[in-house]
């Protein structure tokens, strides 16, 4: 399954978000973003999902990090995190219930998902 992420920065913070108690994974952090549809980039999926899940239109730019895991069950997971460039509207959490600014250096140590997680170490250590 492929997912894409978005990488929200404010100077040395990054954005993260946790999943609603009514939501899949529950309680988890995650950077915002979701499944692949059909044929869709990472950014035209990542720019659909910001736009359900949060309410905004955002300009997506390059791609971040990936990370690749297979999951206790077997699933295999590609996340594909892009930088968010700007984005017009005010940010309501449909799927999420808290959103957290994370200082890039204790990014990793933060409680995560486990592609998240590779991915906050990857951005950690290009100091993105």
């Amino acid at each position: 399954m492929k997912v894409s992420g978005a990488i929200f920065r404010n100077g040395n913070k990054v954005l993260l978000m946790r999943r609603a108690t009514n939501q899949p994974f529950a309680g988890e952090w995650e950077f915002p973003g979701g499944k692949f549809e059909n044929d869709e980039t990472g950014p035209v999926c990542l720019h659909r999902e910001l736009s359900e899940e949060l309410s905004i239109d955002a300009q997506i730019g390059e791609l971040c990090a990936t990370a690749k895991i297979t999951t206790e069950d077997g699933k295999n997971i590609e996340l594909y995190a892009y930088e968010i460039l700007s984005y017009t509207g005010n940010i309501e959490l449909r799927v999420h219930d808290l959103m957290k600014w994370v200082d890039l250096s204790d990014l990793p140590t933060h409680p995560q998902l486990p592609a998240d997680k590779i991915v906050s170490e990857q951005l950690k250590s290009k100091g993105v």
